[in-house]
């Protein structure tokens, strides 16, 4: 993160910090520990700094992608958790997303075709197993392709992460990325299992849909998703007397909103909507005295 905030703001990385990131992407034998936020991060900014004009870093860009390649990509088109390990074919919606980017901002620093194509085949995975409203899965089996568990249903994916991975399948002319942006993001305006916003009149955002009665615990859906992929099963979405809501909001989340839209001028049906408008200007009228 630190590679690529410096790179996108200008700033040079502190001595001490680069210093660090520098000893990490030296120390290969220590990659087996990555999971896969750690591996797309790092190669995100490692491309970022390469095009920024820091070409030192660059040594390291194909390494890493090498890396992702050999030790991440399915044949299912998802990619995995980890290199190793039992948590390996359990993959989180965030493992896509970070591990797509990186493919996309990698492929088009080094005109790397290979890269490219890994991004597109995730995408349109993912575009496959969306839900009937829009809902991207937070479970998979990377494997085989399979949900394990739609639940939850983070809004930040709706709204934040899938729409800054679709951003890259548009410029590279995937079908359905525009729809799928769009569908995800009116899941967040209310078109979703409960029939309401997911935003807050004070402007944060609800977190989640989850379960009822999952709350305060993972056990249930990670045994849930151990079943899934042992007896070969696919999740589906329940009834909605079952969901409920999870009331909070985590600063990061209103990041991958800034992120995903704060340059967008082309979904005025998103960035117009009446949700994002001031009170006064909701209910059409201006009070001079608030």
């Amino acid at each position: 993160m630190a590679l690529w905030a410096a790179a996108e703001l200008g700033f040079d990385i502190p001595e001490e910090v680069a210093r660090e990131v520098h000893g990490i992407l030296t120390d290969e034998a220590a990659w087996r520990a990555f999971h896969a936020q750690d591996l797309g991060m790092l190669l995100t900014g490692v491309a970022a700094q390469v095009r920024a004009g820091h070409a030192e870093w660059g040594s390291f860009a194909a390494s890493l992608f090498r890396y992702l390649k050999e030790d991440f990509r399915s044949d299912s088109g998802l990619f995995h958790d980890t290199p190793g390990g039992l948590r390996r074919r359990f993959a989180s919606f965030a493992t896509q997303v970070y591990l797509s980017i990186a493919c996309f901002q990698h492929g088009e620093l080094a005109g790397d075709p290979e890269a490219i194509a890994l991004g597109v085949a995730c995408v349109k995975k993912l575009i496959a197993l969306q839900g009937p409203q829009g809902e991207w899965p937070w479970f998979f089996d990377a494997a085989t392709g399979r949900v394990l568990d739609f639940y939850e249903v983070y809004s930040v994916h709706q709204y934040g992460m899938a729409p800054a991975l679709l951003e890259w399948a548009e410029r590279h002319d995937v079908a359905g990325a525009t729809e799928a942006l769009v569908r995800g993001f009116r899941w967040v305006l209310g078109d979703n299992q409960l029939g309401c916003s997911m935003l807050t009149p004070d402007g944060l955002t609800i977190r989640s849909q989850i379960r009822e009665g999952e709350r305060e615990t993972k056990a249930p859906r990670m045994l849930r998703a151990v079943a899934n992929m042992a007896l070969g099963r696919s999740s589906r979405l329940i009834d909605s007397s079952g969901v409920a809501l999870r009331l909070e909001c985590r600063s990061y989340e209103l990041g991958w909103i800034l992120w995903s839209f704060g340059r967008r001028a082309d979904l005025p049906q998103l960035t117009d909507h009446a949700a994002f408008k001031a009170p006064q200007a909701r209910a059409g009228h201006h009070d001079p005295q608030r």
